[in-house]
């Protein structure tokens, strides 16, 4: 399935992105990891097969989207109405005399999948089924840290400047994130480095916003997860990673219980096993989900 970037305004955000050139059916949207960029779907999207409108986008402050304006800051929860967003945006590009946007299936890694989840239980009429890609829902707290949490993160936001990296070469970015952030290989950092950099005095810098490197101001408390999951009244399916985070958090499989109706599956790869490791498997098992 070839991959054309995009563009498109929303009531508040351009939203950029990779798409197929298929207008008619339920669209699917796909959504990336921190940090990540649209381009996490390159790798996957040669083995599609796909008759629906299939979108990967960049989430706000990633990629090639517009920055949230300072000072605001990159809660987990904005992130509903500018997917929400997106899709009326992306509805009325099709259909400018639509009454009812078809309900969506949303494809999430990471955090991608995080919001995917709090999307689906939120607006539960927009969202026809949920794919999770080695995501399991958001960190927790506990009571007892809220208030260190929040002061850490007031601290944080209340800094003028945040750290930029500058990288002189190229090669020096693609090294610095096959390290990063859940480690990949050469070619998948290429893929992310290629779209997520941008040329500056001495080099290059990350186009993503700084400021999604503050911590978060609040986060959920495990029984809040609980009670947002178990409101998902679509069908999740979920693919897991041999060695991605499941065998990393083992705090992670009790959520699965959470869910009303949810699927799982393994492939081998680490985290980005849809960038790294079985591919074409995860292709296979993306298809028959999608053929639905």
């Amino acid at each position: 399935m070839h991959l054309e970037p995009f563009k498109i305004q929303t009531s508040h955000l351009s939203i950029a992105g990779l798409k197929n050139n298929v207008l008619g059916g339920s669209p699917v949207i796909a959504l990336h990891g921190w940090l990540d960029n649209a381009a996490s779907f390159s790798f996957i999207a040669d083995y599609l097969e796909l008759n629906r409108p299939f979108y990967a986008i960049d989430l706000p402050g990633h990629g090639l989207s517009d920055h949230r304006p300072s000072p605001a800051n990159y809660h987990l929860v904005e992130n509903i109405v500018d997917v929400l967003g997106f899709i009326d945006a992306l509805s009325l590009c099709i259909d400018k005399d639509i009454k009812q946007p078809e309900k969506v299936t949303l494809i999430g890694h990471s955090l991608g999948g995080i919001i995917c989840c709090l999307i689906a239980a939120s607006a539960p009429d927009r969202v026809k089924d949920v794919i999770l890609l080695d995501s399991m829902g958001p960190l927790t707290d506990e009571t007892k840290n809220v208030l260190p949490q929040l002061r850490n993160a007031v601290t944080k936001a209340m800094q003028i400047k945040s750290k930029v990296s500058v990288f002189p070469t190229f090669e020096l970015a693609i090294r610095a994130r096959m390290v990063g952030v859940g480690s990949i290989n050469r070619l998948a950092a290429e893929a992310l480095v290629s779209r997520g950099l941008k040329v500056v005095e001495g080099g290059y810098s990350w186009t993503t916003d700084p400021k999604l490197l503050k911590p978060s101001f609040l986060r959920f408390t495990e029984a809040q997860v609980q009670a947002i999951f178990s409101g998902i009244a679509c069908p999740v399916k979920l693919i897991r990673g041999e060695n991605g985070y499941f065998s990393v958090y083992e705090s992670l499989e009790k959520r699965l219980g959470y869910f009303q109706n949810i699927e799982q599956v393994s492939v081998i790869g680490g985290h980005h096993f849809h960038m790294d490791g079985d591919v074409k498997r995860t292709a296979e098992h993306l298809n028959a989900y999608l053929a639905v």
